[in-house]
């Protein structure tokens, strides 16, 4: 197979614990109809047969081993050996449709060259891919006025998208392809983030605070969803991308011009956050979670709950049921 354009790829794919999902996910990777360059599995200190795996590919795949350290780490390893220009993320339980890697070609020799490449995508469920995309949701005018028509429908975002990933955030991780220069500009992944939820999130908003970027309007890439994944946890998800938008505050050159709107969601996820632990009876967490909404304008509910939270649960769990049971 060709390798268009000339651009070497390095697939970069972690992975920890996925031996069921593994062997799936690379199949596609080596299945792509113009192939990554090369394709390194950094195992982030497995304990399932996940050896077994990559003995079966060892003639096609480099592999290294670490002590679990986390995605981060894993991803920034990987992004050492790679030998490539372009650094394609792939998560080791998700899937791809073969051209996808043919469109993101497309698109790096395209005018003006993007800094970095994402895509839409699917949810999949049992093996069964959603009938949904996420570009389906994506806000009207998310895109803007500037943007560059290529083939297939894909284009070209020409401003930053940083402000916009704050509001709505359709970047997945499977999709991204980013170039060298940009990962060394970025600074990689931060290891700080690597226990967290959405992990992914602060390496991806500092990508996004460069342009331009380009965009696979189809969806030929599929996320999927398991019990054991942990984008399926919502809460825990919520509780980092907190974490990383207060983080982005001090330490993103790009959060300065933009400080209201990072406050404004750090509010919004905080509020579902404070609901969410609530519901599952940790109100120590909710308690933590008020300082994050004092002062603001949040309704009633809200309120009820964090005064419950506060109360000895002799007066709290009775008012709690009363109300559950007389929920509809």
């Amino acid at each position: 197979m060709s390798n268009s354009g000339r651009r070497r790829i390095s697939a970069i794919m972690p992975t920890f614990n996925r031996a069921d999902f593994l062997e799936e996910a690379l199949d596609c990777i080596l299945s792509q109809t113009e192939p990554p360059n090369e394709v390194i599995v950094v195992d982030d200190g497995s304990t399932d047969h996940t050896d077994a795996i990559l003995d079966k590919f060892s003639a096609h795949v480099r592999c290294a081993r670490i002590n679990n350290s986390g995605a981060p780490v894993a991803r920034n390893t990987g992004a050492y050996l790679a030998t490539g220009d372009w650094l394609w993320f792939c998560d080791s339980d998700d899937l791809w449709r073969p051209d996808y890697l043919a469109r993101v070609r497309g698109l790096l020799n395209a005018d003006p060259e993007p800094r970095f490449v994402f895509g839409n995508f699917r949810l999949v469920r049992g093996g069964i891919w959603g009938t949904r995309a996420k570009f389906d949701d994506v806000p009207a005018g998310y895109w803007g006025e500037r943007d560059v028509p290529k083939a297939h429908g894909d284009w070209i975002a020409t401003s930053p998208l940083y402000e916009k990933l704050l509001e709505f955030q359709p970047v997945f991780h499977s999709t991204l392809v980013v170039s060298r220069t940009l990962f060394d500009t970025a600074g990689g992944y931060n290891p700080r983030f690597a226990r967290p939820g959405s992990e992914a999130f602060e390496f991806i908003l500092r990508c996004a605070s460069h342009a331009p970027a380009g965009v696979v309007a189809d969806a030929l890439v599929g996320i999927r969803r398991h019990e054991s994944n942990f984008s399926a946890d919502q809460l825990r998800n919520l509780l980092g991308e907190i974490e990383i938008l207060q983080y982005a505050k001090i330490h993103h050159s790009a959060a300065a011009s933009v400080l209201p709107a990072i406050d404004r969601q750090i509010t919004q996820r905080s509020l579902q956050s404070l609901a969410l632990a609530f519901s599952s009876e940790n109100y120590p967490l909710v308690n933590s979670l008020a300082s994050s909404v004092k002062g603001s304008s949040i309704g009633v509910k809200p309120h009820i709950k964090m005064l419950l939270a506060t109360m000895p649960p002799v007066l709290r769990d009775p008012i709690v049921n009363l109300a559950r049971q007389r929920r509809p």
